[in-house]
């Protein structure tokens, strides 16, 4: 992950342009309209602060938060705004780091007093920052991380759509590994991190439920790039079915070596893993792989929806589109932005952050085209809670299935 997390530092000057802008809408608001009105709102603007990794191993999210809420921002301003207001945002990155998450987060809120907070773009960050989302009255909204650390229990404040929670999500791919691939023993390699031990325990939790036993777990820490002692014990362990529950370059690099290693098991990926790139960065090895995804449409595909963002997304951020963008955290960050814009618009011509949580209460089964549909209640915070599965083909094209996975434990 940290390769390839190298790679995908943000555009400097469209960063320089983000600060700008924030910094232009602190200067023009009078001292009576900030005093008057709700944080972030001036008579022309609405102030919206974006949080993610920029830097660091978790900078593919980061960036892709950054990139898909810039493209539908935009597009809300060049269609006259949002009942007459211009969005205005201000980036901070948190370098991958809880400590310097918190840190941003404190400075979107008290110093630049933003509207809302759009992100940020991992588990780990999120998870630091559940105290500073319960001492604020700051509507924030998840599109990207998946932790239900954030969620469960509910923070009124704090809404997310996109990803399934690591919970559900362990709790579908444990499911489908079983009733869809039929496996009858199954092993587990995990990330030590947040992100991969919230999705591990739910996958050996629903196991124990079924009463199916689960072969070895093995865990790894995200900056590992030799895994032959955990895969060596996985092939002794014999499994069917392999679930690998990491990030996308170390997932990839654990398929590869597993491989030519030897293994003979099935390889089934969490929702992180479901990057565009993976069958490139894994070879030939990737054929007949799945993994768990909560898209809609897969972004290289040729649905209409997928072909408009695509097309947009390449002529606003080249860059990034030579390093084979937009993906996964690109779409899921488009797709969340587009709801946030509705609700925007559902809290009236002079929205205050509560009448902006109400609206965001009011969605329901909002489409998007790119990302599952949206519902959000009074009780209802994850947006969310469905996925469906993508299969590697011989040739290395992805092909999304038709199954629709959920959470079946919550329905019973």
């Amino acid at each position: 992950m940290t390769e390839v997390a190298s790679k995908l530092t943000f555009p400097g000057m469209l960063m320089r342009r983000l600060f700008a802008l924030g910094a232009a809408v602190a200067l023009t608001l009078s001292p009576q309209i900030v005093r008057a009105q709700e944080p972030g709102m001036s008579a022309k603007a609405i102030k919206i602060g974006i949080l993610g990794s920029l830097t660091g191993p978790a900078a593919i999210f980061g960036t892709g938060n950054l990139a898909g809420a810039t493209i539908a921002f935009e597009e809300a301003n060049a269609a006259g705004g949002i009942n007459g207001r211009q969005i205005e945002w201000i980036s901070l990155d948190d370098e991958s780091s809880p400590p310097k998450g918190i840190a941003a987060f404190k400075r979107l809120v008290e110093q630049e007093k933003v509207f809302a907070v759009f992100g940020p773009g991992s588990s780990a960050i999120g998870q630091a920052l559940i105290p500073s989302f319960k001492a604020s009255k700051t509507p924030v909204f998840i599109s990207v991380f998946s932790t239900p650390a954030v969620t469960e229990p509910a923070v009124r404040t704090v809404f997310r759509t996109g990803p399934m929670n690591d919970r559900q999500q362990g709790i579908a791919i444990a499911d489908y590994v079983i009733e869809h691939m039929k496996a009858k023993k199954i092993s587990l390699i995990r990330q030590t991190d947040e992100y991969g031990k919230r999705g591990g325990e739910a996958v050996v939790g629903r196991l124990k439920e079924l009463k199916v036993e689960l072969a070895n777990e093995e865990v790894f820490n995200l900056s590992d790039s030799d895994f032959t002692a955990q895969i060596t014990r996985t092939i002794q362990a014999a499994p069917d079915v392999v679930i690998i529950y990491g990030y996308p370059n170390p997932s990839a690099i654990i398929t590869r070596q597993a491989k030519q290693l030897g293994l003979k098991a099935k390889v089934m990926g969490a929702n992180s893993a479901g990057s565009r790139k993976y069958p490139e960065i894994v070879g030939e090895a990737a054929a007949g792989t799945q993994n768990i995804i909560t898209l809609q449409v897969l972004p290289e595909g040729d649905d209409p929806a997928a072909v408009k963002f695509r097309a947009a997304f390449e002529k606003r951020f080249p860059d990034l589109a030579k390093q084979g963008r937009p993906d996964l955290g690109d779409v899921l960050a488009y797709g969340g932005a587009l709801a946030f814009n509705e609700a925007l618009k559902r809290a009236g011509s002079n929205p205050t952050q509560d009448g902006f949580i109400k609206a965001l209460e009011s969605l329901k089964g909002f489409e998007t085209g790119l990302t599952l549909p949206t519902t959000f209640s009074e009780t209802q915070r994850e947006g969310n809670v469905a996925a469906r599965i993508v299969e590697v083909q011989s040739d290395l094209t992805r092909k999304m299935l038709p199954a629709i996975v959920r959470d079946q434990s919550a329905a019973k």
